[in-house]
């Protein structure tokens, strides 16, 4: 599966994503709601041998919900809505 590697100003404006069924199954505790997302950097993936964005993912709108920080690989369906405070 080919996968189309965003730029950093490309990623800056994506606020929620979900994970996609591979990292889910890596790591089964991850939700499978969106979650919140923030662009970190760009890193080298050495596994994939590319450059690729980091996103810093929340369970919701509160910095404390930190999930933990993935390449995106890991996530999909990117989209540019927040997620709301509960």
């Amino acid at each position: 599966m080919t996968m189309l590697i965003m730029s950093a100003n490309q990623a800056r404006s994506y606020r929620t994503a979900r994970f996609n069924s591979r990292a889910r199954a890596m790591q089964s505790c991850l939700p499978t709601v969106p979650v919140r997302i923030v662009f970190m950097n760009e890193q080298y993936n050495a596994f994939h041998q590319r450059n690729e964005c980091v996103f810093a993912s929340y369970a919701d709108a509160d910095d404390k919900s930190l999930i933990g920080t993935y390449f995106q690989h890991a996530l999909m369906n990117f989209s540019k809505l927040s997620i709301s405070s509960q």
